[in-house]
């Protein structure tokens, strides 16, 4: 039952992901990444890879190098903009940010969205091209009722206890559209400021459900549940 909406593969994510099947999305944007999930998803078939070109790498990765993968992945992502953790030129960002979102909309495949500091540019780009959105541990206080008029997916990452722009998340967005994420355990280190054991992997996951469920007003089971579910609707490759 448990879920991950969006994470990264690395040795040690292989390692722990080898323990229980988990219904997951593997987020890559290099050739070689996406190799290497697309190798490891063979014999986890309850896992899918997503494909795009991340804006941290718009300067330095091209639209053709990564297009072959592009074209394999029922899900495009992670795509967006972002001010924050990089100083990549916005302009260079947006140009392969509405390529994507033209391709992926055209093709009808899901976006999974990276929003960090660039919430508003990234809502206003998406209102001209129709497609399910993901998006990604969103953790911004404002447009949040924006996106979910849009019908959008919010993935919550590690913890809505630690940050209150997620609470506010998992309070206005309605449990038919919210998913959980770790974004890979070394994410859920950062959030937590400290070093945990590859087996809390796992009851990282249950103690996100247990905090959605807290906010919800429902148990932690029926969160993992509608929380798995929500994912594989997401992650299906129907008309819009």
């Amino acid at each position: 039952m448990y879920s991950d909406a969006h994470l990264h593969l690395n040795e040690r994510m292989k390692n722990i992901l080898q323990k229980q099947p988990v219904t997951a999305v593997i987020s890559c944007s290099t050739a070689v990444q996406c190799k290497e999930a697309a190798s490891f998803i063979q014999s986890h078939p309850s896992m899918k890879m997503s494909c795009g070109l991340h804006p941290w790498n718009a300067d330095r990765i091209s639209w053709e190098e990564l297009l072959p993968w592009i074209e394999t992945s029922t899900i495009i992502g992670e795509i967006g903009m972002d001010n924050v953790w990089c100083d990549i030129d916005l302009q260079l960002q947006k140009k392969v940010f509405e390529k994507q979102l033209a391709y992926a909309s055209n093709m009808h495949k899901p976006v999974v969205l990276h929003t960090k500091g660039m919430e508003k540019e990234i809502l206003t780009l998406i209102q001209n091209y129709p497609n399910k959105y993901h998006v990604h541990w969103y953790s911004c206080s404002s447009y949040i009722e924006e996106y979910r008029a849009l019908d959008c997916y919010f993935s919550i990452g590690p913890f809505p206890s630690i940050d209150p722009n997620v609470h506010k998340v998992v309070e206005q967005i309605p449990l038919n559209r919210l998913m959980i994420e770790t974004d890979g355990i070394s994410a859920v280190e950062w959030a937590l400021d400290h070093k945990i054991d590859d087996d809390e992997y796992y009851s990282c996951l249950h103690r996100i459900a247990d905090e959605i469920a807290e906010i919800k007003g429902k148990n932690p089971e029926e969160i993992l549940a509608i929380t798995q579910q929500n994912l594989l609707q997401f992650i299906s490759n129907s008309s819009i």
